[in-house]
C-alpha cells in the first residue's frame, strides 16, 4: 500500500468567526494595549525576495490594502483593525512572526473587544519563542472570552513550556471544566502532572487523553514515563512501543492551517492533504495539481498527487506521478516504495523488488520498505536475502508483526530450526496471543 502521511495536528479549516459572547475590555487593559501598540511602531514588511512569487504578491497586496485603509478618512477603527489583522495573518503564515505580532497588536488596540487579536498575538509571540508575552496575550484573550477552550489550552501549553506548572495546571483544569472530553486538555494536564512528578495523576490524566483520542500516538511516550515513575515497567514498555508523533486533535476555528491563508504551493498541499483525510480524492487531486501549477518542482506535491491518484483507482496516473518524482529526486524513498507497491499489485515482482531496493538504499531506516522487500524476496524464493531484511525491519520497529511472521516462515522454509525457534520466542514475547506464532512453534517440535 502507499505509505500514509504522518499524522498532523488536526485543525478545522473553518472561517474566522467572532463569538457573540465577547465582552468589552476594561479601560485599563485598553490603555495598556494601546501603549504596547504605540511602542511597537509601524508594521515593517520584511524582505520577501526569497519567497514564492504568489506568496510575495499576496503579502504585498495585504500591505497595500492596509495602507489604503489607513489613508481613507472614512475608515472606522474596525476597518483598520481588520486590515491590520489580514496582513498579520499572511505574515504569520509566512513565518514572519515578529512583524505579525506588531500587526495584531495594532488590531487589538483598535478593536480591544475582539478576542481574535490578542489570540493571534499570543500565537505570533509563541512561535518566535517569547513565552512570557505569549502567555500575557492569551490571558488578555481569555478576559474577553473566559470559556474559550483553545485559548485556555494554548495558555496552558505556553505556561508548561515556561515551567510555570501551577498556572499551567490551572489553565488545563479550566479547559476541562468547559470541555471534559478534550483530549488536548487531558494531554496537557497529564504532562503538567508528569513535570511535577505526580505520577499517579499523570497516568490517570494521560489515560483519559488516550481514551478521548485513541489515534493520538504522541500520548504514549509521556504515559510510559508516568508508568515508569510508578514502577510499572510492563506498562511503560508497552506504551514506549506504541509511541508516535500524532498529537491530540484540536479543532480551532481561528487557527486554520497557516499555509492555507496563503495562495501557495504549500497551501494547496495542505488542502489536498485535508481532502485525502476525508477520502475526497477528486478534491485532493485538484488541489495537488493547482499547487504544481505554482511550483512544478515540488516533489512533495507530486508525490501526494500520485497517492491521491492511486487511492482514486488511477494506478497508471499514480505510476506516472511517482516515476516523475524519482526522476526529479532519485533518493525519494517513499516514491520508490509506492512504485514497488503498484508493481506488487500488478504481480510484476522483479520491478517491485527493484523499487523496494531503491527505497531501502534511499532510506535504510524506513521499516515498511524492508518488510515489503523481504516479502517480495521470499515470494521469489530468495529466502536468505529475505531473512536479512526481516531482521533489519524488526530492529527498526519491533512492533511490525508482519515482519515477525514473515521472518519465521522464511527461517522454517530454510530449515534453520534453532534460529526459527529463537525468532518465534522473541516474537511471542511481543505478541503472546497471536495464533500464527503458536502454530509455527508446533511445526518445529
Amino acid at each position: 500500500m502507499i505509505v500514509p502521511a504522518r499524522p498532523r495536528l488536526a485543525v478545522l479549516t473553518l472561517a474566522i468567526a467572532v463569538s457573540a459572547c465577547t465582552k468589552p475590555a476594561a479601560p485599563a487593559a485598553q490603555d495598556s494595549v494601546r501603549a504596547i501598540s504605540a511602542s511597537a511602531g509601524p508594521v515593517v514588511v520584511p524582505d520577501l525576495s526569497h519567497l514564492a512569487e504568489s506568496v510575495e504578491r499576496q503579502i504585498r497586496q495585504r500591505d497595500e490594502e492596509l495602507n489604503a485603509t489607513l489613508a481613507r478618512p472614512s475608515a472606522s477603527a474596525g476597518d483598520r483593525a481588520e486590515a491590520y489583522g489580514r496582513l498579520g495573518r499572511v505574515l504569520m503564515a509566512a513565518r514572519f512572526n515578529q512583524p505579525a505580532a506588531v500587526s495584531f497588536l495594532h488590531a487589538e488596540a483598535l478593536a480591544p473587544e475582539d478576542m481574535r487579536w490578542p489570540y493571534y498575538v499570543g500565537h505570533a509571540y509563541l512561535r518566535s519563542g517569547d513565552r512570557a508575552d505569549a502567555a500575557a496575550a492569551f490571558d488578555r484573550a481569555l478576559k474577553l472570552r473566559s470559556n474559550d477552550v483553545n485559548a485556555l489550552i494554548w495558555l496552558g501549553e505556553t505556561l508548561l513550556d515556561d515551567d510555570r506548572l501551577p498556572e499551567a495546571q490551572a489553565a488545563f483544569e479550566r479547559a476541562l471544566a468547559v470541555q471534559p472530553q478534550s483530549a488536548a486538555a487531558w494531554f496537557g494536564a497529564g504532562r503538567t502532572a508528569l513535570a511535577r512528578q505526580d505520577y499517579i495523576s499523570a497516568a490517570q490524566f494521560l489515560e483519559r487523553a488516550l481514551a478521548a483520542d485513541a489515534v493520538a500516538s504522541a500520548i504514549h511516550y509521556p504515559l510510559a514515563m508516568a508508568y515508569r515513575g510508578l514502577g510499572d515497567t510492563q506498562k511503560a514498555d508497552d506504551h514506549l512501543r506504541r509511541r508516535g508523533s500524532s498529537y491530540p486533535a484540536l479543532a480551532d476555528p481561528l487557527m486554520q492551517d497557516d499555509e492555507d491563508v496563503l495562495e501557495s504551493a504549500v497551501s494547496f498541499e495542505n488542502r489536498g492533504m485535508e481532502a485525502l483525510k476525508r477520502a475526497d480524492f477528486p478534491s485532493a487531486i485538484a488541489a495537488f495539481r493547482k499547487g504544481l501549477e505554482l511550483n512544478a518542482d515540488d516533489v512533495s506535491l507530486r508525490y501526494w498527487l500520485g497517492a491521491a491518484l492511486y487511492a482514486s483507482g488511477d494506478a497508471d496516473g499514480a505510476t506516472r506521478a511517482f516515476s516523475e518524482v524519482v526522476r526529479r529526486d532519485p533518493g525519494h524513498a517513499q516514491a520508490h516504495f509506492s512504485l514497488g507497491a503498484i508493481y506488487d499489485a500488478k504481480n510484476q515482482r522483479p520491478n517491485a523488488i527493484l523499487e523496494y531496493q531503491a527505497s531501502v538504499r534511499a532510506d535504510p531506516k524506513l521499516p515498511e520498505s524492508r518488510v515489503r522487500l523481504a516479502e517480495a524476496l521470499r515470494a521469489s524464493g530468495r529466502l536468505d536475502a529475505a531473512v536479512e531484511h526481516y531482521e533489519a525491519a524488526v530492529k527498526l520497529d519491533p512492533t511490525l508483526v508482519d515482519a515477525w511472521i514473515g521472518g519465521a516462515r522464511a527461517l522454517i522454509d530454510l530449515k534453520r530450526t534453532d534460529q526459527a525457534t529463537d525468532w518465534l520466542m522473541r516474537a511471542k514475547r511481543l505478541y503472546p496471543n497471536r495464533p500464527e506464532f503458536s502454530e509455527m512453534q508446533s511445526r518445529l517440535k
